[in-house]
């Protein structure tokens, strides 16, 4: 069967092996998620349903729209699996600048990527199971929970299902060789930071106490 998840996983030798689960508890960071909800939650947020994230994170343009198969037929391909911050907010933002500090990490000066953005799933939002396509040996990837966890929210790692956060709660995580996925079936929002870059030399983790 030619689909997406068999696909990934056999680009990586992955579809003869145990489903792997591979993250990180961190610790908590001091967020200031009430300044960050105030600056952000009247922004020109970007949808992202199956389509574009399927165009986005698949590189493999030139198939269009993503084939039905057995594994993808009952995907709701125009449901939003969540909200996403544009990069032109996160850049010089200085609540994410001291995330980066924070975990030691710095952002090439090249770079043409964010090192922060913000992932909001609204009720109802549900991120199908998936391997990240794309990735940077020598970088560092985090996510960040911005906001305490509320009733009906799971982020699915592997074969685990992590609820019950507090703001600031980190993961470090490799999203290339552990499937992932996200569902809010609750009444509230969820938002995640996802964090990203090289980790400086003779760096200290800076976790709330």
């Amino acid at each position: 069967m030619d689909n997406r998840w068999d696909r990934a996983r056999k680009l990586r030798g992955l579809d003869n092996q145990p489903i792997r689960t591979e993250y990180e508890y961190i610790g908590r960071l001091n967020v200031n998620f009430t300044e960050i909800h105030n600056d952000f939650k009247d922004i020109d947020w970007t949808n992202t349903d199956w389509f574009a994230w399927n165009w986005r994170v698949k590189q493999e343009r030139d198939e269009g729209i993503f084939p039905t198969t057995d594994s993808t037929r009952y995907v709701n391909k125009s449901q939003y699996m969540y909200r996403e911050s544009p990069s032109k907010y996160c850049i010089n933002y200085s609540p994410f600048k001291k995330i980066m500090d924070d975990l030691g990490l710095e952002m090439p000066n090249d770079s043409i990527y964010s090192p922060v953005k913000i992932n909001k799933q609204l009720p109802g939002d549900m991120l199908w199971m998936h391997y990240d396509f794309t990735a940077d040996d020598d970088w560092e990837r985090y996510f960040v929970f911005l906001n305490d966890w509320g009733l009906g929210q799971v982020v699915l790692w592997g074969e685990d299902a992590i609820t019950n956060w507090k703001s600031g709660d980190c993961y470090k995580i490799t999203g290339t060789v552990t499937p992932h996925g996200a569902v809010n079936c609750g009444p509230t929002e969820r938002w995640l930071a996802n964090v990203r870059g090289k980790p400086k030399a003779n760096r200290v983790l800076s976790l709330a106490k």
